[in-house]
């Protein structure tokens, strides 16, 4: 018996109806391509115009005073939520002194101090962001998803730089659009995220027509969506071959339009949990943590199964209850006979912080394994946990 969340029983959508899929790339997609595209014009335009100039040149051309110095205090250091710590922070505008600059200014001299534009944690993020949502765009083009993949952008330049406002909602409507294809709030990027490193028995339980081998095709064709490993049943009889299909687990080829998307879902999880968030906090105290939200939300629906990693299998990850590298495991790489797992090589720390390593012979069922791990990697494969499965092996890892 698989268990299921109660909440993800069934989706909301025909995931098999090919047309359906053309709104999540022309709405979704590309309505956060082009406030990214937006925000990442933005700034190379900054960094042509403003990078390695001098202050006083470059005053010559537009009055940057505001976007370099509004908010900045007699001592040189920035106010919080300010303008020119906002830029200074998102898009890397600076003084390459600002101390000297302020204490010219304070003599009444014209400050020849040089404008630099460093990379910053939020500006390498939608760099690459973009990237991502555009060769998504791409991809869904070439498999006849969607009719062109162009990403339009149209700014004013000086008005965003002039206008605070302005610039606030260009960055709103970017976390907007950011969070409206993430998994956590849309069912299209949901069923991309879970199909990843899923048994064919537990899709056909989560989404009931895929039982029907037609849509499969059309998942492998656009998606990229193949198995990566089947069980060898050395048995006889009418079902061995339907145990094989039900036990079949599937993942992305490098490179297909599904690994770009849950490539996308990640950046966009991991920028939301770290220095991405804080800068953008400048703006908007209360900007989500995405990541944690759909952590959350899918342990909430996993603790409603009862679901946890099975005690008799080994788990590479941290030792947690020490400090250092105390405990931690980096190996535990089962071999995979038939539909058993025969033996482990483990590799790692003792609670001493000595290095060890061994080999043992297990006899663990492998479907069991499998139906068991199944429910936590469907929601939380590549976030929480990462299954590394071939017909050889098999390893769980705690990340």
């Amino acid at each position: 018996m698989v268990n299921m969340p109660q909440s993800l029983k069934a989706a909301t959508f025909d995931y098999t109806d090919e047309g359906r899929w053309s709104s999540y790339f022309d709405t979704q997609i590309r309505n956060f391509a082009e406030e990214a595209k937006t925000l990442h014009e933005f700034r190379r335009e900054i960094v042509r115009k403003c990078d390695g100039m001098p202050y006083d040149e470059l005053q010559e051309q537009w009055d940057y005073s505001q976007v370099l110095l509004g908010g900045v205090e007699e001592n040189g250091e920035y106010r919080e939520r300010s303008l020119a710590k906002l830029y200074k922070e998102l898009l890397g505008l600076q003084f390459e002194n600002l101390k000297d600059v302020v204490e010219k200014q304070r003599q009444g001299i014209s400050p020849s101090t040089k404008v630099v534009v460093d990379d910053t944690p939020f500006a390498t993020f939608v760099a690459e962001a973009l990237d991502k949502a555009e060769t998504a765009l791409q991809l869904a083009h070439e498999n006849d998803v969607i009719y062109k993949p162009d990403v339009k952008t149209e700014y004013d330049f000086y008005d965003l730089l002039s206008d605070q406002e302005n610039f606030s909602k260009l960055l709103s409507d970017f976390i907007y659009r950011l969070q409206g294809f993430l998994p956590n709030y849309d069912k299209k990027g949901l069923f991309i995220w879970t199909l990843d490193k899923t048994t064919n028995r537990y899709l056909s339980i989560a989404y009931p027509k895929l039982k029907d081998r037609k849509p499969w095709g059309w998942l492998d064709e656009t998606f990229g969506l193949e198995s990566v490993f089947v069980p060898e049943i050395d048995e006889t009889g009418e079902n061995v071959e339907d145990r094989e299909q039900q036990y079949t687990v599937y993942a992305y080829r490098n490179g297909s339009l599904g690994d770009t998307l849950t490539d996308l879902y990640q950046l966009v999880w991991q920028a939301s949990d770290g220095e991405v968030r804080e800068s953008l906090r400048l703006v908007f105290p209360e900007v989500p943590n995405f990541k944690q939200e759909f952590v959350d939300d899918a342990y909430d629906s996993l603790d409603q199964i009862g679901w946890k990693v099975p005690d008799t299998l080994n788990v590479v990850g941290k030792g947690e209850r020490y400090s250092g590298n105390r405990g931690d495991t980096t190996k535990a790489e089962y071999h995979i006979s038939g539909i058993t797992l025969d033996s482990c090589n483990h590799a790692g720390y003792n609670t001493s912080g000595n290095r060890y390593s061994n080999s043992e012979d297990c006899n663990l069922s492998l479907l069991r394994i499998l139906d068991d791990l199944t429910p936590g990697l469907f929601l939380l494969n590549g976030l929480e946990y990462e299954l590394d499965i071939n017909q050889q092996s098999l390893e769980m890892k705690k990340l």
